[in-house]
């Protein structure tokens, strides 16, 4: 449809981003009238899933290549198949705050709105052909994440989490709309595309190389890239699990879906010094959080500095995006989403209601006592350490392969060693599981929603890992069709 004014609208590509919003006003109003919030919870789960339809019949539908608002708003391969990833990863933190909301005493209307239109920030930042766009996005992802970080409102440590996600967030918005500005005034456009031809055709300027590095910067704190990273290990251990594993997920895949775009069309156009500054961020990032999740005795903060490791392995896929680097940065989210939602569902499954006991010696012993939970945290921990034959050796081959041809040979090195380095941290909680002992015993549950996010999580961890063909192949039209637009 197009509107006098050439404003062109394709309603099947804002369709999962409608599904979204108005579902978001549902569960508010739902919330607002009832007390127990696993209507919200219900509802939410109906509205994801409509959009992950949407999503899906258009990705079938051969029309994944349209784009509204003049290239602003894209509905191509990447974003559709980060799209669903991301409302997979949104299925997960629904299921898995169905029990810990009740249980830790945290259940206030406003949850699961707030949660729902993070989610439409981060499929907007998945589907951004232009800064204004990417900025659009990247607010209505952050601020609902700044309120759910603090959510246990009595508990200090989340409220230390809410309060410095806030600020250092704000700071790193206002580095990314500055770069954002720079820009503009070196190309004289927000569009990914105009932006990268009026700097091809000589207008490269250093203001234009200032704005991108700007930019990287703001996007390097969402991604938790080093040395933006510091908040990432106070905010995941102060916040509530169950918001932690959405922000481990969909906020990391918001931030490099955007990064993915920005690294194919706008980043070559730059000073090649630019991705040198992101090859050091990379290597910093792979070398800072693999040694610190070393150190941790926490299993949460463990998995914090553990996330921070993984940005780093996406981020040498950015490093690659001539060679594959798209289609391997878009597998390794989808199997980082399956392997850490379920470790951070089966966290949540071991903690007590206060969500305090993520220590090492809680996991000592489980083997004897939930053998069924010890078993699924053994394949998430050897999946996130890059063992075969799951998802997450698959997708570490595929960014190596592609960071090699590239000719990031040394990134490669590196890269496998710090894999090794993680190999022990994720092994110390497979031995604590199953050669100490304990007399800690994990709460009863009373619903089995966390058990259903555990079991989609494990199914795709132990398929992509198999078969990971089918998914590389369709996540490999990706770079095609972005350069057509």
């Amino acid at each position: 449809m197009t509107f006098p004014g050439q404003i062109d609208i394709h309603w099947s590509v804002l369709a999962p981003a409608i599904a979204l919003l108005v579902t978001a006003a549902v569960t508010l109003f739902i919330a607002l009238f009832s007390r127990d919030s696993r209507g919200a919870a219900g509802a939410a789960l109906i509205g994801v899933i409509t959009a992950g339809v949407f999503t899906l019949a258009q990705l079938l539908s051969g029309e994944a290549n349209a784009a509204s608002f003049g290239l602003r708003y894209l509905g191509d391969v990447p974003a559709l198949t980060l799209t669903l990833v991301i409302l997979l990863g949104t299925v997960a933190a629904v299921l898995v705050s169905w029990d810990q909301l009740q249980r830790g005493g945290m259940e206030h209307p406003e949850y699961y709105p707030l949660m729902l239109l993070s989610a439409l920030g981060a499929v907007v930042m998945a589907s951004a052909g232009d800064l204004i766009t990417l900025i659009l996005g990247l607010e209505i992802m952050s601020l609902p994440v700044y309120a759910l970080s603090a959510w246990r409102t009595r508990d200090r440590q989340s409220e230390e989490a809410g309060m410095k996600y806030f600020l250092l967030g704000a700071f790193g918005s206002a580095i990314l709309i500055y770069g954002a500005a720079l820009v503009y005034g070196a190309a004289g456009s927000f569009v990914y595309g105009d932006v990268a031809a009026a700097l091809s055709s000589g207008n490269l300027t250093l203001l234009a190389t200032l704005g991108g590095a700007l930019v990287l910067a703001g996007l390097g704190f969402k991604a938790a890239l080093a040395p933006f990273h510091q908040w990432a290990p106070d905010v995941y251990t102060g916040a509530p699990t169950p918001v932690v594993t959405f922000m481990t997920v969909v906020i990391k895949i918001g931030a490099f879906a955007a990064l993915l775009r920005l690294a194919t069309v706008v980043f070559p156009a730059l000073q090649p010094w630019l991705l040198t500054a992101l090859a050091v961020m990379v290597a910093l990032t792979l070398v800072v959080g693999n040694f610190s999740a070393l150190m941790q005795r926490g299993v949460k903060r463990m998995l914090a500095y553990s996330s921070v490791a993984h940005a780093g392995y996406l981020g040498l896929a950015l490093l690659a995006t001539d060679h594959g680097g798209v289609a391997a940065a878009a597998f390794y989210l989808t199997a980082y989403a399956f392997m850490n939602a379920g470790a951070f569902a089966v966290l949540s499954l071991i903690s007590d209601a206060n969500d305090h006991g993520d220590d090492l010696e809680r996991f000592a012993g489980l083997a004897k006592r939930r053998p069924w939970l010890a078993a699924v945290m053994t394949l998430f921990m050897l999946s996130l350490g890059g063992i075969p034959p799951l998802v997450g050796f698959a997708g570490k081959v595929l960014v190596f392969q592609a960071v090699i041809d590239a000719g990031y040979v040394w990134l490669a090195v590196l890269g496998i060693a710090t894999s090794i380095v993680a190999l022990v941290y994720y092994f110390r909680v497979v031995a604590y599981m199953y050669f100490r002992e304990s007399a800690y015993e994990p709460p009863a549950f009373r619903s089995g929603a966390t058990q259903v996010a555990i079991a989609l999580a494990l199914a795709g961890t132990l398929l992509l890992g198999v078969f990971p063909g089918w998914w590389h192949t369709l996540l490999s039209a990706g770079p095609r069709l972005l350069a057509g637009l």
